[in-house]
């Protein structure tokens, strides 16, 4: 759906893509409610099941609509000087709202009983979730920006596949797309399996979401920071290819502290990881934009989401494959996270080292303003 909710920003606009990815979470979710009434005893589960199935897939189908708005809002709303911020705020609202969800539905989810109330709640929080979508407006009333402007004015709209197909062959975002498919997939499988991960070392489950919490909130906190500096400096391409080789560093020492009875070690580690991959995420998605102006931030987005996603479902299981608790516990090797730390060092640090690319809508913008300021000394005084 990720192409699909590109081209629906092109076509209808922002408003009507948060409505529509809206609607498709609250059906998703209200058939996920009702699923709970179908009989499920010994040899009737097959429909519980189907339509559950049928709601997970609508409510997922819903996420690239929101995945995707971040930079497309942020090039048509913020200026140069607070994009990247506008852009962080959207990315890690996600990663947010998922570890709140982490918080709140183990806390009320506690049988097979209570479940349907679980269900409910997330079925009734979708729709007050949609109802800020119907006050977003489409387009400022002032262009914020010289590309903002010219994205405003143009006459002839480019087809959303010629502009994939322009993406898609532009070898200085492929290797940017690497690296964030990477990045994502290790955060999303480290959240999902940190339990599997350090149960044989004998940490339980509440202990695997300390673990997750500390990686969550210490990346929160960074990227919060690192917005508003980016939105200063510039310096995209400089900060992915300083963090990159930090998380991953990172990566390779959480293969050694993850072992029995070294609980703060692991939360430190965690925390660090954390700290320097969620920082990458939003300079990642402001520097697709600029490697591929003038093609519209929504062709980037969607093509580094659907990637990444599709990355960390392979992520998912390739571990799971990979997961060996007897090698764990007797001789404290951790294949799974072995493998992501030699994946982030081939895939992650090697590709984003040749990632030299110009900042091709800041040098757009920085010309438009110069012809700007040519002109206004050229008009003639009224005397």
């Amino acid at each position: 759906m990720a192409p699909i909710s590109g081209w629906m920003f092109e076509k209808h606009g922002i408003k009507r893509s948060l409505l529509f990815g809206g609607v498709l979470q609250i059906v998703g979710s209200w058939l996920r409610f009702f699923a709970h009434f179908i009989d499920s005893s010994p040899g009737h589960s097959g429909g519980r099941l189907a339509l559950t199935l049928v709601g997970q897939i609508i409510a997922a189908a819903a996420q690239p609509f929101f995945l995707n708005t971040p930079p497309k809002f942020a090039a048509l709303w913020f200026s140069e000087r607070g994009r990247t911020t506008a852009t962080m705020i959207g990315t890690v609202a996600n990663a947010f709202a998922a570890a709140l969800a982490q918080l709140i539905i183990p806390a009320i989810t506690t049988d097979a009983a209570s479940m349907k109330n679980s269900l409910l709640f997330c079925a009734i929080l979708a729709v007050v979730a949609v109802i800020p979508a119907f006050f977003v407006a489409d387009k400022p009333p002032t262009p914020p920006s010289p590309s903002a402007a010219e994205a405003l004015q143009a006459t002839e709209e480019e087809l959303f596949h010629i502009s994939l197909r322009k993406v898609g062959s532009n070898k200085q975002f492929l290797l940017l797309m690497c690296v964030f498919g990477t990045f994502v997939a290790c955060f999303n499988a480290i959240t999902s399996l940190i339990t599997n991960f350090t149960k044989p070392y004998g940490y339980t489950s509440n202990d695997a979401g300390y673990f997750g919490a500390a990686m969550v909130v210490a990346g929160l906190i960074s990227a919060g920071i690192a917005g508003p500096v980016m939105d200063k400096n510039k310096q995209y391409k400089g900060l992915c290819k300083t963090l990159v080789p930090v998380a991953t560093a990172f990566f390779v020492v959480f293969i050694f502290v993850v072992r029995k009875d070294f609980f703060v070690g692991i939360i430190v580690v965690s925390a660090l990881m954390g700290i320097a991959t969620f920082a990458v995420l939003p300079a990642a998605l402001e520097l697709a934009v600029e490697i591929t102006y003038p093609v519209t931030p929504a062709s980037s987005t969607s093509i580094l989401w659907a990637f990444g996603q599709l990355m960390g479902v392979i992520f998912l299981l390739v571990l799971g494959a990979l997961q060996d608790d007897d090698l764990s516990r007797t001789k404290t090797i951790n294949p799974p996270l072995i493998f992501i730390a030699v994946w982030c060092l081939f895939f992650g640090v090697i590709p984003v080292m040749m990632i030299n690319s110009p900042y091709l809508r800041m040098e757009a913008e920085a010309r438009s303003r110069l012809r700007d300021q040519e002109e206004l000394e050229e008009r003639p005084i009224a005397k």
